[in-house]
């Protein structure tokens, strides 16, 4: 690459000589008046004085002295130079490379032609290629490496620094929103990280303006979506979190049904503790989070919502759709909504698909729970049906030790019929017996009988 000749270095002498001027010429900005006017020519000499001050400022900062700059310009020369040599032995490389696939495809075709031909020559050829590139490959690739020179990926990472330094100064200067959407939008996404994410999160309430960590999640999640990348779940839980902090429903709300976030079993509960403090939009968390879990496969959690916003068949018809419901998510759901619709559900057939739950399981998870009542309740409901008897007669997954313990139950909470009823429908199949409370010589067998 040529380079124009350099100048030459002025001389010293040429450098301090000085254009003599005129006392009598008039002064320039100035007319005849204001040069006479003592007021005038102060505030005059104060702007000069002050300009001056800019420009030994400016050259400080912003010249350099004509010897440096010959200086530089014999550095900038020599390494062209350099670049130039490199680019010569890269290309010689490049050839020479080149010179010995091609030997390498001429001596193959060759010993092809002349021996059997069983194999085709194309199969032959990817054979010989697929050696070559596992042969050589390290030694081509250290040599790209030394030897290629690649202007783009240099001015890349020149405009990524400087990407990061006009940000920082946004940032410093106050400018946070103008900083948000800066780095919300900067290239390969350097800046959507832990470190922008807390030099905003410790900026904290600025008063009379929108916090700038919930700005720049918002620049944040519309980038990423305009580039069909969106937030990991742990940006996005920070964004959640965020946004319920500053009362912004609506933007959750945005958020999650445009599907512009990284779901988590995480967001889901955030926004449903969020429903459960505030009492004016629970349904529309309810809603939010049941769309959460499904999107994540929490399908527990995503039924327990369709059964808090009361739409209990819509919940059977979920869960009946799932693969896999076990039968602890069916204590989960009772556990956390136990209402007398639901129980019937689980315990009834439901579009020809049989019974989830026993009503013995079922009521053995009540009676441990805050919702006892309505375990005792529903077997109120079956006895005056006089159908307690078949439900535990055809209980294959309560055992009699369960049905025993929800006997115990009754008689303590003062349903002492329902539980003499339970006693005697156990006693009455083979193999069990009642052992009572003064019978010490039964106490001795009672391994044996339970």
């Amino acid at each position: 690459m040529k380079i124009r000749d350099i100048k030459k270095v002025p001389s010293k002498e040429a450098l301090t000589q000085r254009k003599q001027l005129n006392p009598a010429k008039p002064i320039p900005g100035l007319s005849i008046k204001e040069s006479l006017n003592l007021d005038t020519l102060s505030r005059h000499l104060a702007q000069l004085e002050k300009r001056v001050l800019e420009l030994k400022g400016d050259i400080i900062t912003k010249y350099i002295p004509q010897e440096s700059r010959a200086v530089l310009e014999q550095e900038l020369k020599r390494s062209l130079s350099q670049r130039d040599e490199a680019e010569a032995l890269n290309k010689k490389l490049r050839l020479r490379y080149s010179y010995s696939r091609i030997t390498l495809v001429a001596n193959a075709v060759s010993a092809w032609a002349k021996y059997d031909k069983n194999t085709s020559l194309q199969e032959l050829l990817s054979q010989v290629m697929e050696q070559e590139k596992v042969g050589e490959a390290s030694a081509v690739s250290s040599i790209s490496h030394v030897f290629e020179y690649d202007p783009g990926k240099s001015k890349e990472a020149e405009d990524l620094l400087e990407y990061i330094e006009r940000f920082n100064e946004l940032f410093s200067s106050g400018q946070y929103e103008a900083a948000a959407l800066y780095a919300a939008n900067c290239p390969r996404g350097i800046l959507h990280n832990e470190e922008t994410l807390l030099k905003f999160k410790a900026l904290g309430f600025i008063k009379g303006k929108i916090l700038p960590l919930l700005k720049y999640f918002e620049a944040l999640i519309n980038s990423s979506t305009a580039v069909k990348h969106p937030l990991n779940a742990a940006m996005t839980l920070e964004a959640i979190k965020c946004a319920l902090s500053e009362k912004q429903l609506n933007l959750v709300i945005h958020w999650v049904t445009q599907q512009r976030l990284t779901f988590s079993e995480a967001i889901g509960d955030v926004i449903y503790d969020y429903g459960e403090v505030e009492p004016y939009s629970k349904s529309t968390c309810l809603a939010l989070a049941q769309i959460v879990y499904s999107q994540c496969n929490i399908h527990k959690k995503a039924a327990l919502c369709l059964c808090k916003q009361g739409q209990i068949c819509g919940a059977m018809d979920y869960i009946k759709q799932l693969k896999s419901f076990s039968s602890d998510d069916y204590i989960f759901l009772l556990t956390n909504c136990a209402s007398i619709e639901l129980i019937c559900c689980l315990t009834e057939e439901w579009n020809r698909k049989p019974a989830s739950l026993s009503i013995g399981a079922i009521v053995l998870s009540l009676i441990s729970t805050a919702h006892k009542q309505h375990g005792l309740h529903l077997l109120e409901e079956m006895s005056e049906k006089n159908a307690l008897e078949q439900i535990i007669l055809n209980d294959t997954v309560c055992t009699v030790e369960g049905w025993k313990k929800i006997a115990d139950t009754c008689a303590e909470n003062k349903h002492e019929q329902l539980s003499k009823e339970i006693i005697s429908i156990l006693t009455s199949q083979e193999g069990v017996v009642e052992i009572l409370p003064d019978d010490e010589d039964a106490k001795i067998m009672e391994h044996v009988f339970l």
